[in-house]
């Protein structure tokens, strides 16, 4: 693939994905192109700078237009049709507590949301029919699953005002080197859950060695431990299973190699921090901070640093204020200060409380 012909691909592919008719992405794309060509399209480099984008191909500027102009009627004619052909959707969709029997009838052992439990530890878990239906008769109906050693789970987030985690994926992945299954998600693919924001969970068979990596991209997280078992519903809507567990596809090798190239270039970023922080310590020897000392913001930083997810983040944030001795009400209050880090969930304040209920400091 030539570099204009990629380059039309890559752009017709991104505001296909984000929503755009194939008349108006043909229009930016075209306008991207002929910018460059005229000099007048500026993007960022690595150190920060604001550079002249190069150009795909070293063409007159009649000749690239031309060339475009060809690459985008292919385009619409192939790939954009193809992508709006009535797809096939996964045969069987579960919802509520059958969504939730299917689950651990598929051996995935489930817990309550808020149980005062460690999430990586197996025995928090239970496939007993007869507890989770224990759990359901009493009104419980946000749940844990616990996929690690069968399953790993890829969570597109398409929360509204947020970035779109799917669109994000087919920058990461353009569509044309995906397996099938992986095309024109969500419907391609054999077994997912649809959240209540309009996101989508996709399963992937998976038995390997834990990655330790929480996030692949802007609005695309990784859950290799547990996540929202499907069927679980919350104040805005629930958890819709699509699909067999049992057909979901085993993790293609390709995004095993993005996220490990993700983890790397985290570590990188990780060690080259470390080199500021201990120049930075050497420079000014009185700044030890203790327990005592420790503020807010510290706490929110460590949240951020280690969780990727808003709930997460949450957690992490209450349980450590809570033993820093804050009380529920400050750390209540920084969190909906926060919503840059926290989010804006309607369920934050009981989170939030929880925590510091489960640690008897309410």
């Amino acid at each position: 693939m030539t570099g204009i012909t990629f380059f039309i691909v890559d752009k017709m592919s991104a505001y296909v994905v984000g929503g755009s008719t194939p008349e108006t992405a043909a229009n930016f794309t075209r306008g991207e192109l002929e910018a460059i060509y005229k000099g007048n399209h500026h993007s960022r480099d690595t150190s920060g700078a604001w550079r002249i984008t190069p150009k795909p191909e070293v063409l007159p500027i009649d000749t690239a237009m031309k060339k475009c102009d060809d690459a985008i009627s292919e385009f619409i004619n192939q790939k954009y049709q193809v992508a709006k052909l009535p797809l096939e959707k996964p045969s069987s969709t579960y919802r509520g507590s059958e969504a939730i029997k299917h689950t651990v009838t598929a051996g995935v052992g489930i817990k309550y949301f808020f149980t005062n439990s460690k999430d990586n530890d197996p025995a928090a878990y239970t496939t007993d029919l007869k507890k989770i239906g224990a759990m359901w008769n009493e009104g419980q109906r946000r749940f844990k699953a616990f996929i690690n050693g069968r399953f790993l789970a890829i969570d597109l987030d398409r929360k509204p005002g947020k970035i779109d985690g799917l669109e994000m994926f087919y920058r990461l992945f353009p569509r044309e080197i995906l397996p099938a299954e992986l095309q024109y998600l969500p419907q391609s693919f054999p077994c997912y859950v649809q959240t209540p924001t309009g996101g989508f969970h996709l399963y992937f068979r998976y038995t390997g060695p834990e990655f330790k990596m929480r996030e692949l991209g802007q609005g695309i997280e990784i859950k290799e431990w547990q996540i929202t078992c499907p069927g679980s519903r919350r104040e805005n809507g629930e958890y819709v299973l699509h699909g067999e567990l049992n057909d979901a596809p085993p993790l293609y090798g390709l995004i095993i190699d993005a996220i490990v190239e993700a983890k790397q270039k985290k570590e990188r970023e990780k060690a080259e921090h470390s080199k500021t922080l201990n120049k930075k310590a050497t420079a000014n020897h009185s700044m030890q901070i203790t327990q005592s000392q420790i503020t807010l913001e510290d706490l929110a930083h460590e949240a951020v640093e280690k969780y990727a997810g808003h709930h997460d983040r949450q957690v992490s944030f209450a349980g450590k204020a809570c033993r820093c001795k804050y009380s529920g009400a400050d750390a209540l209050a920084y969190v909906k200060s926060r919503p840059d880090i926290f989010g804006k969930d309607t369920d934050t304040e009981n989170t939030i409380l929880s925590v510091y209920r489960d640690n008897r400091a309410a």
